[in-house]
């Protein structure tokens, strides 16, 4: 090697054309080549003199008529991982004397980026003795780039292939959104990857799985739904979202989960729910600045669906469960809870009359609260729509506003009983018992020491003076045995001077993403 070295450096000749005055042949070999983007080139080991075309020139990008006709062009602009092996590669060609082909880049500078050649050599022998090498160059970036391309996005179909196949035999969803991040991160190269769940009250993203994020985040960590965030920003598009760098991104500011691990480049795409509804967000973030192409986006798109198919068919199955459970628990107490509740009901009423109307008001409220889940295949319920359905005959009086809520069905059982209680007292004695009057329904979603928390305020107004009553009724305690006994939650009410006010609060369980490792804590991503 180091004698080749030498061979090749020694001489200073600066030889421009490999085409004698006059030889209209070559000089037609010469237009070819470069209209074929050819760079050919001559070492003659006698004279030690190296000739070669002006689109080597190009090629290297040096000015034209500037190359000093050395083979010194291979060490100084060949990349340092190249360099030897294409000197090794000539070196044994001259000893073997066979031709040979190899692959080398040349470093992106100043406007120009890197760029991959492949050249072909030949040696020429006479009388025994190696006199002349032989050799042609052509750009190959574009070739490799596709080849690179093509092997990255079979690469990707089979990932996707496997990443479903697995969806369809693991039981364990926590299982298997830890083994979808980490493939992820493989197959993107990339450091940082999160599957963030979408929690109860649509206002934060629990980070449900991930790599590459500091100790203790995952499980506990969220995320607001806000536009500001590029996780909220996402929900709301609907559509994948690219950041080439956050820092200069005008669209958000991202979150802080983000800019405390340095993020610099990012793609999150939303994880399709049921209804038009999303899961999630699955995203994938490096500290590097770094460009993604379609094939990146179209991949992590492609892992989104397939986590939505797990999470469903998860919950198509603990729904199943669930049926079957609720039908021997509500079969069996269905009766007797029928039965108390007459027995209640008829120890408050006046009359028979009264004693109809009073129980035939509390079945319909539970039957109504019935249909609504069993319709819909005992998925969660939507507190919109339940509150619709059992205030139907006051929406004109009664104002609601809240996040979308989805409910269990025991929730969904309780919180019946409960709004029929309020708005029956309320048309008999409240702020619905008088033209002029009305009801604020408001509920929202907080994090208490038990968890995620429904809150849910009745506030009556313009309504008569309430009478208080030294012993509360069968409704009031109907309520208070629902929500703090069935439902482990609170009751407070107090009246003002235009009505009653009572504040409900209700623990929440969540349905939509089955098998979660933990609850998530209180603690916001830092």
């Amino acid at each position: 090697m180091p004698e080749i070295q030498d061979k090749l450096e020694t001489t200073d000749s600066r030889v421009r054309e490999a085409t004698p005055p006059g030889s209209s042949a070559l000089e037609l070999f010469q237009r070819a080549f470069d209209a074929g983007q050819i760079g050919v080139w001559s070492w003659d080991l006698r004279s030690r003199q190296l000739t070669w075309s002006t689109k080597l020139d190009d090629f290297h990008g040096r000015p034209e008529g500037t190359s000093d006709g050395t083979v010194t062009i291979a060490p100084p602009d060949v990349g340092p991982q190249d360099a030897t092996g294409v000197l090794a590669a000539i070196a044994k060609s001259l000893q073997t004397r066979e031709p040979c082909r190899l692959e080398y880049r040349l470093p992106g500078r100043s406007e120009r980026e890197e760029r991959w050649f492949e050249a072909l050599v030949t040696v020429i022998v006479e009388d025994g003795a190696v006199v002349q090498m032989l050799g042609m160059c052509r750009d190959v970036t574009e070739r490799l780039r596709i080849n690179r391309e093509v092997r990255v996005r079979a690469r990707q179909q089979e990932t996707l292939a496997g990443l479903g196949a697995r969806a369809l035999t693991e039981r364990d969803l926590q299982k298997y959104f830890n083994e979808v991040v980490t493939t992820v991160g493989e197959i993107l190269d990339l450091e940082m990857v999160k599957i963030l769940e979408l929690v109860p009250g649509d206002a934060e993203l629990l980070l449900r799985a991930g790599i590459g994020w500091q100790p203790g985040l995952v499980g506990t960590a969220t995320v607001s739904t806000g536009r500001e965030t590029q996780a909220g920003y996402t929900l709301a598009a609907g559509r994948p979202v690219i950041v080439e760098e956050l820092a200069a991104e005008t669209r958000f500011t991202g979150e802080p989960l983000l800019q405390r691990h340095g993020v610099v480049s990012g793609l999150t795409t939303p994880i399709a729910g049921r209804d038009g509804r999303a899961y999630g967000v699955l995203g994938a973030h490096t500290a590097k600045r770094r460009k993604f192409n379609d094939y990146d986006v179209a991949f992590l798109a492609a892992v989104a669906n397939v986590l939505a198919g797990a999470i469903q068919r998860r919950q198509l199955d603990q729904r199943h469960e669930l049926m079957i459970r609720e039908l021997r628990h509500r079969s069996g107490n269905l009766f007797s809870q029928l039965l108390a509740l007459f027995s209640q009901t008829a120890k408050n009423s006046r009359s028979l009359p009264d004693l109809v109307a009073k129980y035939e008001a509390r079945v319909l409220a539970l039957a109504n609260a019935h249909r609504l889940i069993t319709e819909g295949g005992w998925k969660s319920t939507s507190l919109s729509e339940l509150l619709n359905t059992l205030l139907a005959a006051f929406l004109d009086r009664i104002s609601l506003s809240g996040p979308n809520v989805f409910l269990e069905p025991d929730p969904t059982f309780g919180l019946s009983m409960a709004v029929h209680e309020l708005a029956t007292n309320a048309s008999k004695h409240g702020s619905l018992s008088v033209g002029s009057g009305g009801v604020e329904l408001s509920w929202s979603v907080t994090r208490t020491e038990q968890g995620l928390t429904l809150v849910l305020d009745w506030k009556e107004s313009r309504g008569p003076v309430p009478r208080r009553s030294r012993r509360p009724g069968f409704g009031s305690r109907l309520i208070s045995m629902v929500i703090e006994r069935q439902l482990n939650g609170q009751v407070e009410q107090s009246f003002a001077a235009d009505g009653l006010r009572a504040r409900l609060t209700v623990p929440l369980t969540h349905e939509r993403w089955p098998g979660s490792a933990r609850p998530p804590s209180a603690t916001a991503a830092p």
